[in-house]
């Protein structure tokens, strides 16, 4: 029989189970109601209907669809998967759909999971995190609630924007279903224990490192900690300056696009220069810093002569202004959302990988694009034309290259609210301090994908606004060298979660980290992982031991 437990102080109708204590009788000499199976535990959740009233942000309330027992097996205890959808406002935008998993042996904290690209598949909070050490048990195995959604959304592809049409859908992506998918598992969770966990953290990298950020800048109150891999946390300045990369490549008759040859044989000639000013050549750049002062030598002696594109040797002077235009800042005259006019530019002379044997995303087959951007095109460019496409103009055959990222015109007052809308740059997180929240932040430094410098600028913002002695007491910050967005020569390896649990949970906060390579023909090398500002030096030894390496400034 399905009844109100307003005993439990959930606010849905769902079968009464016996972990919200209590008896079943008010004859004090009855006996106690014998414990429920966690089959039963698990059924009873089925067809749980939760009012809007209960969900912190708007929506038509949520249903569960099916919770299934799922067996014990080698990689995972016995659980109860819970999946449903959240209702939309707007009967014309897409359900959430939701997953959330309940552990019979519970370690009373749940995870929450953040998605990536475009979002739009099912975050089901069953994978092992991100760079998560070979063997590790997965937060599920740990006896972690988990969770997650699909943003609100559902394609095959996280390149697709087309959803960003509906402002609703547009609205969940940008930071609303966070919050609904949160609500819903605590009140399925209290349900089935009854009680609220003791931590909840928050887990995501790239899409779902903005993720992370949103939801302490948002919903402080509901996290005790997060941890973000290479978050794209400026949202619009990111696909803006997809754009801004976009018409450097593919304006003027494509003078400035560079194919893959040509991209190697400029990262080829920054590790040249740049490969041991940190001690060693090892096929990774970590002093970036002193790389960066490199870059005009670099790019003279790649310099076409007259600068007339003569092949694959060299670059030509459209090519040389494409990198730089990569390589800066791009500098607004309008204000995105929390006054921000900058996105930060990227290491393209300083170590990230455009093209070459670590990564797929290049900068495309052919200097004319399509229309809609595809497969053929520069990856960045995808994003950023599907970003015109549907979060700005709505008109699904715009040419995005006519569109002007530093006068966007017409469309400047929808880029602002969009910017509103899905940004995650706010550094006033005083209630996230005050609740005792902490915070790890990672980005490598070989990003192609998500700006490093993008999470430095939100760092340094922190500490401008709470002084660096504030910000290190919930913050720890790490810079990745060699590591790209999911590529690079340093896959990384590392136990993320583990440090935060000992910050949070026992007062530990973390230092040097030491992360692993798995990269195939380096697997098994170790460095430091160094806090911000610091990177590795080598100081002599075995190149491939992390001890054989100090954390400089």
């Amino acid at each position: 029989m399905k009844t109100h437990i307003a005993a439990c102080g959930v606010s849905l109708v769902v079968a009464t189970l016996a972990g919200c204590g209590g008896s079943s009788s008010n004859n004090d000499s009855a006996p106690p109601t014998p414990p429920i199976s966690s089959a039963a535990a698990c059924t009873a959740l089925g067809g749980t209907k939760i009012a809007a009233t209960s969900i912190g942000a708007p929506s038509n309330g949520a249903t569960v669809a099916s919770a299934t027992l799922v067996a014990a097996s080698s990689t995972a205890g016995e659980y109860c998967q819970v999946n449903g959808t959240i209702a939309p406002v707007d009967v014309t935008a897409p359900n959430i759909n939701f997953e959330v998993n309940l552990p019979t042996v519970w370690n009373k904290k749940a995870l929450q999971y953040g998605g990536g690209g475009f979002d739009g598949t099912l975050i089901t909070g069953l994978a092992a995190l991100d760079m998560a050490p070979a063997g590790s048990s997965t937060p599920l195995a740990r006896g972690y609630v988990t969770f997650g959604d699909d943003s609100g959304h559902q394609s095959k592809s996280i390149t697709d924007g087309s959803f960003a049409a509906n402002d609703e859908a547009l609205a969940n992506y940008g930071g609303l279903t966070l919050k609904k998918t949160h609500d819903v598992a605590m009140l399925l969770l209290k349900a089935r224990y009854g009680t609220a966990p003791a931590k909840t953290y928050f887990f995501g990298s790239s899409t779902g490192g903005r993720d992370g950020l949103t939801v302490i800048q948002r919903s402080p109150a509901d996290y005790d900690g997060i941890v973000v891999n290479r978050p794209a946390l400026n949202y619009t300045g990111l696909r803006l300056s997809n754009v801004v990369l976009g018409r450097a490549l593919y304006l003027n008759g494509g003078s400035g696009w560079l194919d893959v040859n040509k991209t190697v044989l400029l990262e080829n000639a920054v590790m040249k220069a740049c490969d041991t000013l940190d001690g060693v050549a090892d096929g990774i750049i970590s002093n970036v810093a002193a790389c960066k002062l490199q870059a005009p030598a670099v790019l003279a002696a790649l310099r076409c002569p007259a600068g007339k594109d003569t092949g694959d040797t060299c670059l030509s002077d459209a090519q040389i202004a494409t990198v730089n235009t990569i390589a800066s800042p791009m500098l607004l005259p309008y204000p995105l959302a929390n006054g921000l006019t900058r996105y930060a530019g990227y290491n393209i002379l300083a170590g990230s990988v455009f093209a070459g044997p670590y990564t797929t995303r290049t900068f495309g087959n052919s200097p004319t694009p399509s229309n809609p951007a595809g497969k053929s095109d520069a990856n960045q460019w995808v994003t950023g034309d599907q970003w015109v496409k549907y979060f700005i103009t709505r008109i699904p055959t715009f040419n995005s290259l006519t569109f002007d990222p530093l006068n966007p015109a017409a469309y400047q007052a929808q880029v602002q609210r969009v910017s509103a809308e899905s940004d995650a740059t706010n550094p006033d997180l005083s209630a996230f301090i005050a609740k005792g929240g902490k915070a790890i932040i990672t980005h490598g430094l070989a990003d192609e994908i998500v700006s490093t410098d993008s999470s430095v600028d939100y760092y340094n913002a922190l500490v401008q606004k709470f002084g660096q002695a504030s910000v290190d007491s919930f913050v720890r910050f790490y810079l990745m060298p060699g590591v790209g967005h999911g590529t690079g020569p340093f896959l990384p390896q590392v136990d993320s979660l583990g440090a935060l649990e000992q910050w949070v949970e026992n007062s530990t906060a973390p230092e040097t980290l030491t992360v692993t390579d798995s990269t195939v023909a380096t697997a098994g090398r170790t460095r430091p992982l160094c806090r911000y500002p610091s990177w590795p030096k080598y100081t002599g030894g075995d190149v491939n031991s992390a001890a054989s390496f100090s954390c400089s400034q």
